[in-house]
């Protein structure tokens, strides 16, 4: 009887594969192969067009003279596709020869893009450019625009070190070549200065690539990221919010060992060295784990929360009128770190505003003002060392002495080192990281063409900018005690030996930079089809840092300099580069290009730069 259901059910499971077969074998025999040519709207071959079949995967490039061949089913539908050009759907109806004309897509071509000084409209662009409009940008959620970019612009990485809330260790580069200069706004700023911006009030990016950054020099060798902010626009004011309240939660953590595994490894591990060994734990102490006599401790609870809290809030209005426009905006984020005590977590405030108005016909005026505020908060230990602590504690002692949990046990542990006394602000002491940014630009611009059609295309612009940065931090170790439970009622008290004596340390760092630029571009197109364009322009920067930190022992308990101890006082600068500097910069640029219908483009750029860096007269 067995054997004849083992049969029964083999002859069904062939017919299933069979009747699951025949609708793949009846695809593959009707499939047809379809060929044809891809032309453009001159008749001219489109080299590299896409032929995707519509709803699929599926697809092949045009050669070289826009010829394509693709296997398809005869009732297909075939979408051709090429950078400049308008996408086509076509249905096959059995056919196996289909010639498509594609024709320009004028709104692709005449949409601008933002380049070294300037914009260009995206068909006279001759360098390597990638563009990202604002919505493409807050697709993906983040507090970190710079984490927004990941995935979007063909060489460009962005790859993070650090969750950490207010961390902002994010780096990026194209094609691995290094950092890249940062522009927001016409101005030279830094990759931190790009990743606290608020993504809301960002209105494009975009990444020269190649020759494309050579107008930026040699701080441009790595490639430039362009950051352009909002504008006002005509119309009645238009107010704008949006808030979100969220948690955040770890997609997997991982489970420390139970109380027996870890002692029969802790055994093994003690038994098998090389000189021999004896198990450091007794099978006394090991039964008692399984019994239930001992209960084993659940750091991953203590340590680490379930879900973290973030909120975003983001307020903007904009509007204005055919002689000035506005834009202004401000934002708020809060974040928590997955420590249970809370003590690691970020805040920040962001403020803009940018404001355009025609004062006289041709002549336009542009302030943009920008300020922001954040706080990082940290337990004194870092994330990482409080990670490692905690799991390389196990599961075998408790963090708590006593049952009620109010008094912090070192008894088995490593160093001493409590790792719940360690992640809690109160007991082990804390990191405070402020800053305060405010930058500024004022534009200043005359059209000649205003005036009279000889000068049409000639525009001359000025720019003067002033940043100016405070970042104000602490460093508060405060000494703790831990004890031990002597099973009599009593315990043993120590003090913590990393932790003693108090010390208290403050650091500030102020830096400011100004920018000035000159620049004359002329943008005209003679008998419909000459365009020619150029730039030419001087730039002059200034960039200086300074800082000043204090650092002592306490007497007591308290984060003031007021209880400073005489000896072990340090008073000094960071004379690291990045905190203290005074840097200037000039340079000449210019830029010619040229383009005949459109269709033959030629650019040529330079920029003769002179550094404070090097001795005078080199």
């Amino acid at each position: 009887m067995n054997c004849i259901n083992i049969k029964n059910r083999l002859f069904g499971l062939v017919m299933t594969l069979c009747l699951l077969a025949a609708p793949a074998l009846l695809y593959a025999q009707n499939r047809i192969v379809v060929k044809g040519v891809v032309t453009d709207d001159t008749n001219q071959p489109v080299i590299g067009a896409s032929v995707m079949l519509k709803g699929s995967t599926i697809g092949v490039p045009t050669d070289i003279d826009g010829m394509y061949s693709i296997e398809v089913e005869p009732n297909a539908v075939l979408e051709f596709s090429s950078v400049g050009l308008r996408t086509e759907e076509v249905r096959v109806n059995g056919r196996t020869n289909i010639n498509v004309v594609l024709t320009t897509d004028q709104t692709f071509l005449e949409s601008v893009v933002v380049v070294g000084y300037g914009t260009q409209k995206k068909g006279s662009v001759t360098g390597s450019v990638a563009g990202i409009g604002a919505d493409d940008i807050i697709k993906t959620k983040s507090e970190n625009p710079q984490n927004m970019l990941t995935g979007r612009v063909p060489g460009l990485r962005v790859w993070q070190r650090s969750a950490e809330p207010g961390a902002y260790n994010a780096n990026i580069d194209i094609r691995g070549m290094g950092g890249v200069l940062v522009i927001i706004d016409g101005v030279p700023r830094s990759q931190e200065d790009f990743q606290r911006l608020n993504p809301a009030d960002i209105d494009n990016v975009s990444i020269l690539k190649d020759a494309a950054a050579a107008i930026y020099g040699v701080r441009g060798g790595n490639g430039v990221l362009l950051v352009t902010t909002k504008k006002g626009s005509e119309g009645k004011a238009s107010v704008h919010y949006n808030g979100s309240f969220t948690f955040q939660t770890p997609s997997k953590m991982p489970q420390l060992a139970d109380a027996a595994g870890s002692i029969e490894l802790y055994n093994e591990k003690a038994m098998n060295t090389v000189a021999g060994g004896s198990p450091v734990y007794s099978q006394e102490m090991l039964e008692e784990y399984r019994n239930g006599t001992r209960k084993a401790a659940d750091w991953n609870s203590l340590v680490l929360s379930k879900m973290s809290p973030q909120t975003q809030h983001d307020l903007s209005i904009s509007g204005g009128n055919e002689k000035y426009q506005y834009y202004a905006s401000m934002g708020y984020i809060y974040q928590e770190g997955f420590f249970r005590s809370g003590d690691l977590n970020y805040s920040k405030y962001n403020l803009r505003a940018n404001i355009t108005a025609e004062i006289v016909n041709g002549l336009k005026f542009e302030l943009n003002l920008a300020a922001l505020q954040d706080q990082q908060n940290n337990p004194y230990s870092s994330s990482v060392d409080l990670i490692r602590n905690y799991w390389s504690k196990g599961v075998l002692y408790p963090a708590y002495a006593d049952e009620d949990q109010t008094i912090l046990n070192y008894e088995g542990l490593d160093l001493m080192e409590n790792t719940v006394a360690m992640m809690t602000s109160s007991v082990s002491g804390y990191r405070k990281y402020n800053k305060k940014t405010f930058q500024s630009s004022a534009t200043l611009s005359y059209d000649f063409g205003t005036a009279t059609d000889v000068l049409k295309g000639l525009t001359l612009k000025g720019m003067f900018s002033y940043d100016f940065r405070y970042d104000n931090n602490e460093v508060f170790r405060k000494e703790y005690y831990l004890y031990k439970n002597n099973g009599d009622g009593t315990y043993t008290e120590k003090l913590f030996a990393n932790s003693s004596p108090n010390r208290l340390s403050k650091s500030a760092f102020d830096r400011y930079q100004l920018l000035g630029q000159v620049m004359l571009s002329y943008d005209r197109t003679f008998a419909g089809k000459h365009k020619v364009g150029a730039l030419v322009g001087w730039e002059a920067q200034q960039r200086v840092g300074n800082n000043f930190s204090a650092a002592g022992e306490l007497m007591f308990s308290n984060p003031y300099f007021t209880s400073l101890m005489k000896d072990n006082q340090t008073v000094g600068i960071d004379a690291g580069l990045g905190a203290f500097y005074d840097l200037a910069y000039q340079a000449i640029i210019g830029r010619v290009n040229y383009g005949y219908d459109d269709r033959y483009l030629i650019e040529a750029q330079f920029r003769y730069d002179g550094s404070s860096k090097f001795a005078p007269g080199h």
